[in-house]
């Protein structure tokens, strides 16, 4: 029998887990994270440090920031507060955090050393940094529709081959460990995170298989279609890739139980979660 729960439809949850793994949290009380978006880790973060310790997200953007502190107070989490920082530049004390994470934020810069120092500058001697980046690509395996799989893959490619052209590694993650040794960081330890959203999955309810055909039929904003564009994919192949999203999205919302019978798969780009400890 297949066990009947509720499978996360983002990877912060995966993530906290990952950590909580590597990472004594009984020792922390201070937790750090640049780059943190929405806040959705941070907040995860929140209740792994309990009543005794404190989260702070950090992030260049006002709008998103707002966001986070919004979800942080829906999820009732009052020790997570979020602020604008850069990352290369942390307006910090040395030695203020126990940890200092980031996640999916290393591939998408390209002063990777400076902000890596930042980061081991804000955490004390004996603390824990720790990176998630994606090391691998993203899949998925559409058996009513090679076509859709082909410009999947090449939309995915592209993606990869625009940011490279901006200097950005999209698969720094297998570099990690080796940044980490040359910054001096010591006991380095990794696992890796992915998820797997296939359509037929009868753990999955059906609302979250609806959030996930709606983001994949999300038109994409003009930045990334120039990106896109630069990495070798044509306009017109991306805007059919998106109809064909769409077409799904319309074909799940005309009869939502069709999809227990697809074998519709996407497997997510691979996170590889390395932790380490600050030499003392």
């Amino acid at each position: 029998m297949i066990r009947e729960r509720r499978i996360p439809s983002d990877k912060s949850a995966e993530l906290a887990k990952v950590l909580e793994a590597l990472i004594d949290f009984d020792q922390v009380d201070r937790v750090v994270e640049v780059g943190c978006g929405r806040g959705r880790l941070a907040i995860r973060m929140g209740g792994l440090v309990g009543g005794r310790g404190h989260v702070l997200g950090l992030d260049t953007s006002k709008e998103v920031l707002g966001l986070a502190a919004r979800e942080a107070r829906a999820a009732g989490v009052s020790n997570v507060d979020f602020g604008v920082g850069d990352a290369r530049s942390l307006r910090l004390r040395d030695g203020e955090a126990d940890l200092a994470v980031c996640s999916s934020l290393l591939c998408s810069v390209r002063e990777v050393d400076a902000v890596v120092r930042e980061m081991l500058r804000i955490t004390r001697r004996g603390g824990v940094i720790a990176i998630a980046e994606p090391a691998g690509e993203q899949r998925c395996h559409d058996p009513d529709s090679t076509r859709f799989t082909y410009l999947s893959d090449k939309l995915n490619g592209a993606f990869l081959r625009g940011w490279k052209r901006r200097g950005v590694d999209q698969h720094i993650g297998l570099r990690v460990p080796d940044i980490l040794l040359r910054h001096g960081v010591e006991e380095i330890a990794a696992e890796v995170v992915s998820q797997v959203f296939l359509l037929s999955d009868p753990r999955r309810t059906l609302e979250d298989v609806e959030g996930q055909l709606k983001t994949e039929s999300t038109r994409l904003p003009e930045s990334t279609m120039a990106l896109v564009g630069r990495g070798g994919m044509k306009r017109k192949e991306v805007e059919q890739h998106q109809a064909m999203a769409r077409r799904r999205l319309a074909g799940f919302e005309s009869g939502p139980g069709g999809v227990r019978r697809s074998g519709y798969v996407r497997v997510t780009s691979p996170l590889l979660v390395c932790a380490g400890r600050v030499p003392e």
